[in-house]
């Protein structure tokens, strides 16, 4: 019975926060596999397929970045990084590091809760041969249909506006670098300046904004541009 339910690993070398963790996460009825340590880590993401990962290690934050840095090189799977807000590790480092959302600890479990769900769906989504429709709050993108939807708006976007808005909203909470926004979109490979990509993120941008939607994209400093979570 258990087979069919979603694997999730938990890396967090404080125990009781591991235990309170795991068990909000059995509530919401999941399968997890908690270790405190990198090593333990390492060997326990090779041994089953995962549908999230989340991270924590407050003695050893560089580890943290390190393991999930190795994780992302080898999976799209989800990842949840968890710090303490006296760590010297920050946001920035964080979704550099190839992680999908960020919590502060003490995690409230309706945040652990909101947080996990989603990205779940959103790991489930990308998982699917029938996942045509991106959603991110009032924003929607028919993939199919090549469309692009602010509530019931339909909102007129370049090839290259829409694989850069596609890219962010099939990774909510990723950052992005200049150079990886350039690999992603065809019409930005090879010889274009990181200028360029600002300049349509700007006109992305304003062009959302201007058909009644949120400024949807974040300028993330010194890293590149993520989705903007206008509900935090």
């Amino acid at each position: 019975m258990s087979e069919t339910l979603p694997n999730v690993l938990l890396v967090e070398d404080d125990p009781q926060d591991r235990l309170d963790i795991r068990l909000q996460l059995e509530v919401m009825g999941l399968v997890v596999y908690d270790t405190p340590s990198v090593g333990e880590a390492e060997e326990l993401i090779g041994l089953r397929d995962y549908s999230l990962v989340l991270i924590h290690l407050g003695h050893a934050p560089l580890e943290s970045l390190r393991v999930c840095r190795g994780i992302r090189a080898n999976s799209t799977v989800p990842i949840i990084m968890m710090t303490q807000r006296d760590e010297a590790v920050d946001e920035e480092m964080v979704m550099s590091a190839g992680a999908d959302d960020y919590i502060t600890k003490p995690v409230l479990p309706r945040i652990l809760v909101s947080r996990v769900t989603q990205q779940l769906k959103r790991g489930e989504s990308q998982r699917s041969p029938r996942a045509n429709i991106l959603v991110w709050g009032d924003l929607e993108m028919n993939l199919a249909q090549h469309t692009f939807k602010i509530r019931d708006t339909v909102v007129s976007l370049t090839n290259t506006e829409y694989q850069f808005l596609q890219l962010l909203m099939a990774n909510p909470r990723r950052v992005f670098s200049r150079g990886q926004v350039m690999n992603a979109i065809a019409s930005l490979r090879g010889g274009v300046s990181e200028s360029v990509v600002d300049n349509h993120a700007s006109r992305l941008r304003r062009k959302i904004r201007d058909n009644g939607g949120p400024d949807v994209i974040k300028v993330v400093r010194s890293v590149g541009f993520k989705l903007a979570d206008d509900s935090e």
